[in-house]
C-alpha cells in the first residue's frame, strides 16, 4: 500500500473512527462473528452440582437441551462485510476472521478497494494490533481489554461471546433459568456483572447480554440468519451493541461465507519501519 492510497483512505474513512475504534473494535465486537452453534471452546463443560437428570427438573433440563445444541471446532474461518458505528460516525468495512480454538483469534480488516487498513491477533496472554494508517504496531497483556470490559472477561469467555454461545464458568447453581412458550432466559450475577441469555424455542442462543451497571458497560450480542455450514446451524448475522466509558459502538456483521475445521494460517508480521507502541 503506497502513501498516496494510505492517504485516499484516510479521507474517505473518517480516519478518527478507525484510530480511536480500531482497539475497541477488535476487542469487543469485531470478532463477533459466528454464534457457530456450538461453541468455539471445545467440550464446554457445566458445574456437576447444576447437572440434573432431565426427567427431574425441567428447567435443568431446559439449560442442558440448550448446551447439547452447542457446537464445537477447533478451526473458524469467515469472511464478513461489517458496519461499524461509534458515536454519531460510521464506516464500513470487510472482514477476514480465523479462530484456533482456545489458542487464538486473527483478524484483518480491509476498507475501500480492498487494501488492509489493520490487522490483530488475540491470544490468552495479549492483544496485537498492526495500524497500517499509522504505521504503528501495538502489543498488550490481554489484561488490557479490562479497560472496555468487566475484568471477569477472559480469552475463554471473549471467545464463547463473539460465537454467541453459553459461557460455562457463568453457569452455577444459582443461575435462573424462565421458560416462557417460545423462549427461554437465563440470569447469573457473577460479582457486579449480570449474564443473561435468551434462547428460541429450537434452544438456539439468540442473545448474550453483559453487562455491569456500576462500571457504566454493556455487550449485547444478537444472532440470526441462521444457515446449515457442516451440518451445523450457524448464523450468518450478528448485531453488537457495546457501551463502554461513555462510548457507545455498534457492530453489524453479515457473513458472507463460514467455514469449520478447515486449515487456518494466522500470518502477523509487522514491518521494520512502524512504530511499536506498548
Amino acid at each position: 500500500m503506497d502513501q498516496g492510497q494510505i492517504n485516499w483512505i484516510k479521507r474517505s474513512m473518517k480516519k478518527n473512527i478507525l484510530n480511536k475504534g480500531i482497539f475497541i473494535l477488535m476487542l469487543i465486537g469485531l470478532m463477533g462473528s459466528c454464534k457457530a452453534k456450538k461453541v468455539l471452546v471445545s467440550n464446554p463443560v457445566l458445574p456437576p452440582e447444576i447437572l440434573t437428570p432431565s426427567g427431574e427438573n425441567p428447567k435443568q433440563a431446559k439449560l442442558m437441551a440448550i448446551m447439547n445444541k452447542l457446537t464445537t471446532f477447533n478451526t473458524l474461518s469467515i469472511k464478513a462485510k461489517a458496519a461499524l458505528s461509534i458515536g454519531n460516525n460510521s464506516n464500513d468495512v470487510s472482514m477476514n476472521i480465523r479462530i484456533k480454538n482456545n489458542e487464538a483469534i486473527w483478524v484483518s480488516v480491509t476498507a475501500i478497494a480492498g487494501l488492509e487498513v489493520a490487522r490483530a491477533l488475540i491470544t490468552p496472554d495479549s492483544v496485537k494490533v498492526i495500524n497500517r494508517l499509522e504505521n504503528e504496531y501495538v502489543k498488550k497483556p490481554f489484561s488490557y481489554i479490562h479497560e472496555f470490559t468487566n475484568d471477569k472477561i477472559k480469552f475463554a469467555t471473549l471467545q464463547s461471546v463473539m460465537v454467541g454461545n453459553l459461557i460455562p464458568e457463568f453457569i452455577n447453581e444459582s443461575t435462573e433459568i424462565n421458560i416462557k412458550e417460545r423462549q427461554s432466559e437465563l440470569i447469573s450475577i457473577i460479582g457486579t456483572m449480570i449474564y443473561q441469555v435468551l434462547g428460541n424455542d429450537q434452544d438456539e442462543v439468540v442473545q448474550t447480554k453483559l453487562s455491569d451497571a456500576g462500571a457504566g458497560q454493556s455487550l449485547i450480542a444478537t444472532y440470526g440468519d441462521f444457515k446449515t455450514v457442516m451440518q451445523q446451524q450457524i448464523p450468518h448475522a450478528i448485531l453488537m451493541k457495546s457501551q463502554a466509558k461513555n462510548k457507545n459502538i455498534v457492530l453489524d456483521l453479515n457473513f458472507s461465507k463460514v467455514e469449520v475445521d478447515v486449515p487456518v494460517d494466522l500470518p502477523f508480521r509487522v514491518p521494520d519501519r512502524f512504530l511499536i507502541k506498548n
